[in-house]
């Protein structure tokens, strides 16, 4: 395989859209320096943050590399760029994807593998896991190869029916590749957060996203309606080969209807037929988690059928050792705080429900 030359639309999986054009066109708008690099079996797209220790170079599910052995030296060539232009320390989530003719089953298991062999390098070479993972470290892969009935078929019975039975309901399904669809998704994922205690994308990044991808036909919003009412919505990037399920948002008081899973299963359903090979759940906990903040709905994600494939998770090599730990000090006495803090709070809440 040359990852190299088949290019970014060629990836399976999200480092065909986190280390694509369109990917850094989006965050050069969103006023970020940007830089792609490349040397012999390896590219990397860079975005470059800034923190109180120092500037730290970010590579979004990269740097991307043809084997999984040339890891070492691809970290030895990062840092020294790094040093150049000043950073304290790359943050990294290093990945060797399938490309786009592989099986499902060989790119799943590709996968794992190389997830395997990339962990004992960064391991081997003094990485350190991130403070917390930037992009998932374990998604839901979707196969869109089979015919759209065995798509279907392998979700849950509930699912399949309220795909089938969605017009029967009053639900309304439709997608846009106008950026200002994503204004639907801005106002339903604020609203849920809302409620739900996360802390979503600024709309800025949101509707950056929607303008910058939807150039090339990289991103798109689906909505569910009842009458004129937006109920959900899902904000989608697309690669040649993946479509990544990126932002979503519903309104609470329609819950009840469903409208989310036929609005999924029909995104994924239109992946398939634009030829798109794998449906990116984007995000899921272990299965073996029940505790887990994410467990609820990777639970639902899982009725949509699919793998679960692991992505390996952010990793932080120091550039420099001194600015490094002057972070990693400064963080966890940041995290004490807030848990000294945050205790009594929760406690409180707890009392309330």
């Amino acid at each position: 395989m040359n990852s190299i030359t088949n290019g970014p639309g060629r990836l399976l999986g999200p480092a065909s859209i986190l280390q694509s054009p369109a990917w850094f066109r989006f965050q050069h708008r969103l006023g970020r320096t940007v830089h792609r690099l490349s040397g012999s079996g390896w590219w990397a797209l860079v975005v470059v943050e800034r923190t109180r220790a120092g500037s730290l170079w970010y590579v979004p599910y990269g740097p991307i590399l043809d084997d999984p052995a040339t890891l070492p030296r691809v970290l030895d060539e990062l840092t020294m760029r790094a040093r150049e232009r000043g950073a304290a320390w790359l943050r990294l989530e290093p990945q060797s994807p399938a490309t786009a003719d592989s099986d499902f089953a060989a790119a799943t298991e590709r996968q794992t593998r190389t997830h395997d062999a990339l962990s004992s390098a960064l391991h081997a070479h003094g990485a350190y896991r991130a403070p917390r993972d930037i992009q998932p470290a374990l998604t839901r892969w979707v196969d869109l190869t089979p015919a759209p009935e065995k798509i279907l078929s392998a979700m849950t019975g509930t699912n399949r029916n309220l795909w089938r039975r969605h017009r029967d309901k009053g639900i309304r399904i439709e997608h846009t590749t106008d950026p200002g669809g994503a204004e639907a998704v801005v106002e339903l994922l604020h609203r849920t957060a809302g409620q739900r205690g996360f802390t979503p994308h600024t709309a800025n990044y949101l509707r950056t996203a929607a303008r910058a991808l939807a150039e090339d036909g990289t991103a798109a919003t689906y909505t569910s309606s009842v009458g004129d009412t937006i109920v959900s919505a899902i904000l989608v990037y697309d690669s040649p080969t993946t479509r990544v399920f990126a932002h979503s948002g519903m309104d609470p008081a329609y819950r009840k209807l469903r409208p989310n899973q036929p609005l999924i299963a029909q995104a994924l359903l239109d992946a398939a037929a634009r030829g798109q090979r794998v449906g990116d759940l984007f995000g899921v906990a272990p299965e073996n988690e029940p505790q887990h903040p994410w467990a609820g709905f990777s639970g639902f994600k899982r009725s949509f059928g699919g793998t679960d494939v692991p992505l390996g998770g952010t990793w932080d090599v120091p550039v420099s050792q001194a600015r490094y730990r002057t972070y990693r000090l400064a963080r966890s006495a940041r995290n004490r705080v807030y848990s000294i803090v945050a205790r009594p709070v929760a406690s409180s809440v707890r009392a309330t429900r």
